[in-house]
């Protein structure tokens, strides 16, 4: 399995350029360098070449260069000191001295020669014809040849990156890619801050809880941002995903040692792929509204492994034999609540499935999850109403209980209906055989537009305990109209609607189902 973690024993990527050996340098054939002090004086490494004459070239040097020298300050001075010399030079950082000879002094000064040995400062001897530039241009080059080097690398990463998403394996692949290219740690995040993984072989390593807070934290600012989260030998940089008011996601790298300018190159290309990705996975999400509404309908009419197969494609799986419906009010509940339970139910460790009737946002939950979004309906304080635990052949049963639950639920609390029945009469309407019964009474009616019509009048009606006025207001139509309509209703249904056995029938009835579900 590709994991998103690799050691820190190499290098990373764009990481910093290596300096070039000392001894490399001596040992350059066409140089024709000869070193006049101890093998192990060299065995140190150099990032730059300067070269000097004056007696105190320390103001102009910087730690880890080679200085180039041809003596003149030797000759100009009657009793040159040689120790003193040697002395600043280590004082600054200086890791070899190189003495170009036959310019100003036939060969090197025995004394300049000492005086380095006892310090543990390389000295060679260069050669009149072997100009200081050749030096120069060799560490140069060296330098040069990593760049180019690791230019190369960084295009092959984010080429492999790029060829990664598109696949397979897609954001989750990526990111394995990301992070073994860049030998970091890397955790791509939705809109809600929960880690992205795929249902396939990748996989993601625990994200610590104190970069999951940061990541939270960003996400809830709603702002584009990213941020440098350095803790002890650890270095962290955490970006936002989307635009300032619709972030999608974040995404955070973690590694030992410092990113550098080709590492965030890398980086960028991983950040761009996950925020379309992400996007266009929030897109798809919305637009497949409508098609699971209708894949819904199949599910009600018992072609459950059908549309199991069906919804895969969308990265959602059914629950499993057992489950329970949660309803909640679609025009009392928020947009961000709706897209949360959605991109919930498209979670690789989800078996939940969340979808709209018209009027409910329903949520069917796998009873291994109830618990869990029990809980997570509690800390969003959301008015939820819940069935008790069904099989499939139950389903619109389920659904009937839930909306009676909610019906029943206090706001921002959670009403169950196994606890609605312990409690109330009103809850055995909801039972499969009432319900059933209600269904067959009430079939020619239901069926019918102008029968279902006038049904949710008198639901209105007897929910104001059959007065007229308050009932007409609501509706928005007279009084007189109304009366009509449930003249018309007593016809369709046979009922006596004048007296109370008729208006209490016909309330038990609906009761006992929803005129959303059809039999």
């Amino acid at each position: 399995m590709a994991q998103f973690s690799v050691s820190d024993a190499t290098m990373a990527l764009g990481g910093f350029i290596m300096p070039t050996p000392v001894w490399d340098i001596i040992a350059t054939p066409q140089l024709a360098l000869r070193p006049l002090t101890p093998r192990d004086t060299f065995e140190r490494s150099v990032n730059w070449v300067h070269n000097s004459d004056l007696d105190d070239p320390t103001p102009f040097l910087a730690a880890g260069q080679v200085l180039l020298t041809t003596g003149r300050q030797f000759v100009d001075n009657p009793a040159p000191d040689f120790e003193a010399y040697v002395a600043r030079l280590t004082a600054a950082g200086v890791e070899a001295l190189g003495f170009g000879t036959e310019v100003v002094t036939h060969g090197v000064p025995e004394l300049l020669v000492d005086a380095c040995a006892a310090a543990g400062l390389a000295l060679f001897e260069v050669p009149y014809r072997i100009p200081f530039i050749a030096i120069s241009r060799l560490v140069a080059d060296n330098e040069a040849a990593q760049t180019r080097a690791e230019f190369d690398r960084a295009l092959a990463a984010q080429n492999d990156i790029a060829r990664a998403a598109v696949g397979k394996g897609r954001l989750s692949a990526a990111a394995a890619r990301a992070a073994e290219h860049l030998k970091c740690q890397v955790w791509i995040f939705d809109a809600d801050g929960e880690v992205v993984s795929d249902r396939g072989e990748t996989l993601v390593p625990d994200c610590p809880p104190d970069i999951r807070s940061s990541v939270s934290t960003l996400l809830a600012r709603a702002r584009r941002a990213r941020v440098v989260d350095d803790v002890p030998d650890e270095h962290r940089i955490v970006q936002t995903l989307g635009p300032s008011g619709q972030l999608c996601g974040a995404v955070a790298w973690s590694r030992r040692s410092e990113f550098g300018d080709l590492d965030r190159s890398v980086m960028t290309v991983l950040a761009a792929l996950a925020e379309v990705s992400l996007e266009q996975t929030e897109n798809l999400r919305v637009g497949q509204r409508a098609t699971l509404e209708q894949l819904f309908q199949l599910l009600k009419d018992g072609r459950v492994d059908s549309v199991r197969r069906a919804v895969r494609v969308a990265g959602i799986e059914l629950p499993t034999d057992r489950f329970a419906v949660a309803a909640l009010d679609l025009h009392d509940t928020s947009g961000s609540v709706r897209d949360v339970l959605e991109r919930r139910a498209a979670r690789t460790e989800s078996q939940f499935f969340a979808v709209s009737d018209g009027r409910h946002l329903l949520v069917l939950i796998d009873r291994s999850q109830l618990t869990a979004e029990r809980r997570f309906f509690r800390i969003n304080e959301l008015t939820v109403g819940l069935s008790a635990e069904v099989g499939w052949a139950e389903l619109t049963v389920a659904i009937t209980q839930a909306v009676r639950s909610l019906e029943a639920a206090p706001p921002g609390t959670i009403t169950e209906f196994d606890s609605l029945v312990g409690e109330s009469f009103f809850g055995l309407l909801s039972s499969s055989s009432v319900a059933d019964i209600a269904h067959a009474r009430l079939a020619n009616v239901i069926d019918s537009d102008e029968g279902l019509g006038l049904l949710r009048f008198a639901q209105v009606w007897l929910r104001h305990n059959g007065q007229w006025d308050p009932a007409a207001r609501e509706l928005g139509i007279h009084r007189h109209g109304l009366k009509t309509r449930m003249q018309r209703l007593a016809e369709l249904t046979n009922l006596g609607l004048d007296s109370f056995q008729g208006r209490a029938e016909l309330w038990a009835m609906l009761a006992a189902i929803d005129l959303n579900e059809k039999p």
